[in-house]
């Protein structure tokens, strides 16, 4: 679930303020790594600098498959949060193009467009002559991605949905790509983002009860919950979800007198959602909220799509936003590291 604005949108439409905050390949000789595993899997050599290792490169994707990579010259993501690694990773200009979701940073927003990950097309992808492909098990439909897997080494990226998940995928990126080093560098940048960030939660105090939503439009409103990433960020910064509390699995399309039993006090939504329903008053004006505290506190949190639920570099800034949003003045005023 992620796509808009470039970076964070961050708004809390409420009555309180909340915070928003390449050399080329070397000698041609064989290497092999493991991608889509908890940290502290070893990864190949690659240099400091962030060019990439000798090639060809074999890996152990996230579906157990053995894919060798030729070249890492044109890369194409079909996954935003991917995409973004790759940026962060200094091989940005090896980014060919990307999907629909990519959305930051600016430039793989600028690049050419291939789809959107959900419902691809083989054509559009293998015309821009891609030498290695990244992706994520949202990657569909099965059969576009085995077209795509027998033309083109195809990486599969899979990540817990823990907030050990950025660090897994970022590493797991790294290795596909040969510069697991720089990946290493990056990985433990996010997490120490997310330890600082867990450190300016209030101690004690009620938890905040929240509901995190995928809209799109009055006719599509569904709640997260576990197995969905927002739901480990939700789980980790103390918060109530609601989406547990009602028994979905990842995302499921509710109710309007299932939500206002669970009575939301927070809502958190991206900004192209928001758009959909016509803005914070059509949101709550919707049957699923008009009759719930959220409806007179006011209290929606907005973020940029690919920032909310892409679980990628900027997560440690996500969750000291959203620890500010959720508890106000009660949160330690400890910023991130820059990312």
């Amino acid at each position: 679930m992620q796509g808009v604005p470039r970076g964070l949108v961050a708004l809390l439409l409420t009555s309180f303020a909340a915070v928003s905050c390449g050399s080329s390949p070397g000698d041609r000789a064989a290497g092999s790594s493991v991608v889509g595993v908890p940290p502290g899997t070893s990864t190949a050599a690659a240099t400091r600098t962030g060019a990439p290792s000798s090639f060809p490169l074999t890996v152990t994707d996230g579906s157990g498959r053995s894919v060798t990579v030729e070249s890492v010259d044109r890369i194409i993501p079909l996954d935003g949060d991917l995409a973004e690694i790759v940026f962060a990773l200094g091989l940005g200009e090896r980014v060919v193009a990307t999907d629909l979701s990519a959305t930051y940073p600016p430039e793989a927003d600028a690049l050419p467009q291939i789809g959107y990950q959900r419902a691809l097309s083989a054509e559009p992808v293998l015309a821009f002559e891609p030498t290695v492909l990244l992706a994520t098990p949202s990657a569909g439909p099965a059969e576009v991605v085995d077209q795509l897997r027998g033309a083109v080494p195809l990486v599969l990226i899979d990540a817990p949905t823990t907030l050990a998940g950025p660090a897994a995928k970022i590493r797991a990126v790294a290795a596909a790509l040969g510069v697991p080093e720089r990946g290493e560098e990056v990985a433990r940048g996010v997490e120490r983002d997310i330890a600082s960030a867990l450190a300016t939660l209030p101690a004690g105090g009620r938890p905040p009860v929240v509901a995190a939503l995928y809209l799109r439009g009055e006719r599509v409103q569904q709640v997260f919950g576990p197995g969905s990433t927002i739901h480990a960020v939700l789980h980790a910064v103390g918060a109530v979800d609601i989406g547990e509390q009602l028994g979905v699995e990842d995302n499921q399309p509710i109710t309007a007198e299932a939500m206002a039993d669970a009575r939301p006090e927070v809502l958190i939504v991206t900004s192209s959602g928001l758009d959909s329903v016509g803005g914070l008053d059509g949101l709550l004006s919707l049957p699923a909220f008009s009759h719930t505290p959220v409806a007179a506190s006011r209290r929606v949190l907005v973020f940029e799509d690919q920032y909310l639920y892409g679980f990628g570099p900027r997560t440690g800034r996500l969750v000291a936003e959203l620890v500010a949003g959720l508890y106000g003045d009660e949160a330690t005023a400890v910023a991130p590291a820059a990312p």
